[in-house]
């Protein structure tokens, strides 16, 4: 078999310790540093609206929460409210010793403030309580790291521990196979699907479909629930998401089902309850079989009706966003249901983990966190293509179908883009926008200011077009909601303009789309899978914004393709010359002159790799400035460790404080402006026989997790580069490295 249960628990304990890891890496740190760095932000409760919602005054210069994020809020007591006050508590002390009270929070919108040197956010899914407190004594409110999502992970390595269980064997101990499977039957959008499922679910127990985007999963998936609801059956529609669950109830043809109270859902919140007032809570979570009646749970929930089911509860389980599930979860909704339908997408985003690819490369775990992938790739079950797109023009359905064998088809009744914006393309569809992009820069102050320009653009046409802006990380999305607030003529983030991270719009629809990409860690920003998700939100014009020479940089075939068919293999940019006078003088300037060409090269730089400078903390010591020296075109990651011994130092008699407090600074002028990162060790990426307690193991292991790119340590410590360079890891001396700069 391709996998023992060994191996799934290894999978999965391994995420689990991860995730755990992190958790304790951030609530460890220094409360104030987690605040410069945007992991924790603090606000003033100004009051409570009559929605639920509550009202916060923050600080414009510090780092504002994104919005649709969840966050766990702290009151603190007495001068502790004061961020000032906390000294070199860490987070996690700052709860234990001064926490009063807390909830959890979700924060839903961001807007102006009549005060310039503040802005308004709004809370929401705040306990009854502490909104009660918060009214009573109007305090100041801290907001940090939210609990991450153990139990899910829990419940999967006990279901893949029961190696008595005989539906989940078929699915988890399959054998590794070189045949490809999948071969889906296409499926045109005027077809009954619901007839060609019930004939194959007469003698099949399970089927895959594959949704490419804008094919209309959702209205199939309600349509066939409607269609066995009618007939009876007890059905399950379990997803990653809340949202995806609420997606689908609202369709029209599970209304008369709502109406009659008989569809419920776990962890049903005030703001789903008021938009549908009919849909029923399940109070307890509980699994709630019953004919004629359907269920939603996300996976959280619905692992757990698995992992305790000893009969199969529900006569049909259909899992939607199945590209989302981790294959034990694939192999978890056999124990639900006695038949299965399984919806997704390969092509789209799989789950989001915390641990590193090295890790999963080494053990071969890829195919246990692509779940549905593998299960189309490996099973013969009968699959299903829908292949007309009722969101994509037909040059929009070109260019996206690239990445499903050219078999998108668009039967959208919009064709033709009546905008009158120089860059959007009359037949729809994507187009590139070149700039010049500082390297290694995620908050670039002018591609965020043209990206802010254009929404106000599309907005003045139609105040109503909804509008999507997207980019793979998160402080660039941040930042873009910031500057919004900032510079939009708009108080707030209008309802209709969506400013997200790719990885939380898989599912949605909108008029356009802006696809920002920075000029750092690019081969994030060109995955195929999130590219393909980001280039087809739109149903009229997608915008990539990028740098200038994005074509020359390493892609997988399939992006590069859709970028040069959105332009037909031409780009155009930005202001390609400007007009400078003064007096009676007049200049054109048709271009700049690309001073790094002259640059002289560093040793230790690798063409075509990403560049990751990983600094030792006697670097810091004897040159405080290093961060500035190195530049911002290359990554700058500093461990925790180094900052642990950093802060140490200043109990030393011998070492000189302002040289300690000048580094510091720079650490933290670098963390608020996203020019470097903190890393925390990960010491099973070691080799047998590292002393894993060792300051030199702990730094080489930070490097350890980027060996697929060339990460570079900065050391004068000559042990440390020995073992570096035993590992195969690029290590450069302070010496040799100023000396190149002269």
């Amino acid at each position: 078999m391709k996998y023992t249960r060994k191996d799934y628990e290894a999978f999965l304990s391994t995420e689990l310790e991860t995730q755990m890891r992190e958790y304790a890496r951030l609530v460890e740190t220094k409360a104030i540093v987690l605040k410069e760095c945007g992991d924790v932000f603090v606000g003033r409760f100004i009051k409570l609206l009559e929605n639920g919602m509550l009202i916060f005054k923050v600080r414009v210069n510090d780092n504002m929460p994104r919005k649709n994020t969840f966050w766990t809020a702290s009151y603190f007591i007495n001068e502790m409210g004061s961020y000032r006050n906390w000294g070199e508590l860490s987070w996690a002390n700052l709860r234990k010793q001064y926490q009063r009270d807390c909830s959890e929070a979700l924060c839903a919108w961001l807007s102006k403030s009549d005060e310039s040197n503040f802005c308004l956010v709004g809370i929401k899914n705040i306990s009854v309580e502490f909104a009660q407190m918060l009214e009573k004594e109007k305090p100041i409110v801290a907001f940090g790291p939210s609990d991450p999502p153990l139990e899910y992970l829990m419940n999967l390595i006990a279901i893949v521990r029961d190696t008595n269980c005989a539906v989940t064997k078929q699915i988890l101990d399959y054998e590794q196979s070189e045949t490809n499977n999948w071969n889906p039957t296409k499926v045109e959008s005027n077809e009954d699907l619901n007839a060609l499922l019930a004939q194959k679910l007469q003698v099949n127990n399970c089927i895959e479909i594959q949704g490419p985007p804008g094919t209309g999963k959702t209205y199939r998936m309600a349509a066939l629930s409607a269609e066995l609801l009618r007939q009876g059956k007890s059905v399950l529609v379990t997803a990653l998401t809340n949202q995806a669950l609420i997606e689908l109830v609202k369709k029209k043809d599970l209304k008369d089902f709502l109406d009659a109270h008989k569809i419920t859902k776990t962890s049903l919140t005030v703001d789903e309850s008021k938009e549908l007032p009919k849909l029923q809570p399940n109070p307890k979570n509980l699994c709630n079989a019953a004919p004629g009646y359907l269920s939603l749970a996300t996976f959280y929930l619905s692992s757990a009706w698995a992992k305790d089911a000893i009969e199969i509860p529900f006569d049909y389980v259909i899992m939607d966003e199945a590209s989302q599930a981790l294959y034990p979860m694939i192999a978890a909704s056999m124990k639900l249901g006695r038949k299965i339908i399984w919806i997704g997408d390969q092509n789209q985003l799989p789950p989001i983990v915390l641990t590193g690819k090295d890790v999963i490369n080494r053990y071969d775990w890829g195919a246990i966190v692509k779940g549905f992938n593998t299960l189309c790739t490996i099973f013969s079950y009968p699959s299903y293509m829908l292949k007309d797109t009722f969101r994509l023009t037909e040059r929009g359905a070109a260019c996206t179908g690239i990445f499903y064998n050219n078999d998108l088809n668009s039967v959208s009744k919009i064709q033709t883009i009546k905008s009158s914006i120089k860059c959007m393309n009359k037949n729809g569809g994507p187009t590139f926008l070149g700039m010049e992009l500082a390297p290694g820069d995620k908050t670039p102050t002018k591609a965020i200011s043209s990206i802010i320009a254009l929404v106000e653009k599309i907005l003045s046409e139609d105040n109503e077009s909804k509008i999507a802006v997207l980019s793979k990380f998160r402080p660039t999305v941040r930042q873009i909601q910031k500057q919004f607030i900032l510079q939009s003529k708009k108080s707030e983030i209008p309802e209709n303009v969506k400013i997200e991270t790719v990885d939380r719009v898989q599912g949605l629809t909108v008029d356009y789309c802006i696809f920002f990409i920075p000029n750092a860690s690019l081969k994030y920003s060109l995955e195929k899978e999130l590219f393909n998700v980001a280039t087809s939100r739109a149903q009229y014009c997608t915008i990539i914004i990028a740098d200038e020479s994005l074509m020359g940089k390493d892609m997988e075939e399939e992006v590069r393709k859709y970028l040069l068919k959105s332009q037909d293999k031409k780009f155009v940019t930005f202001n390609s010359t400007k007009n400078i006078s003064v007096g009676n003088v007049s200049v054109n300037v048709l271009g700049k002159i690309d001073l790094s060409k002259f640059e002289k090269k560093r040793k230790e730089i690798v063409a075509g790799k990403e560049n990751i400078y990983i600094i030792d903390t006697n670097v810091f010591v004897n040159c405080p400035n290093i961060i500035d020296k190195i530049g911002h075109k290359y990554t700058v990651i500093i461990p925790a460790k180094v900052l642990e011994e950093l802060d140490k130092l200043k109990l030393k008699n011998n070492i000189d404080k302002n040289v300690l407090n000048t580094a510091a600074r720079n650490i933290n002028l670098a963390f608020s402006k996203q020019f470097s990162k903190m890393e925390d060790a990960d010491i099973n990426l070691l080799p047998i026989g590292f002393d894993k307690n060792n300051p030199d193991c702990q730094i080489l292991s930070v490097a350890l997790k980027y060996k697929e790119e060339n990460p570079i340590i900065l050391t004068s410590d000559n042990i440390l580069q020995t073992r570096a360079k035993g590992l195969g890891i690029t290590t450069i001396s302070l010496t040799d490295f100023l000396r190149q700069l002269r």
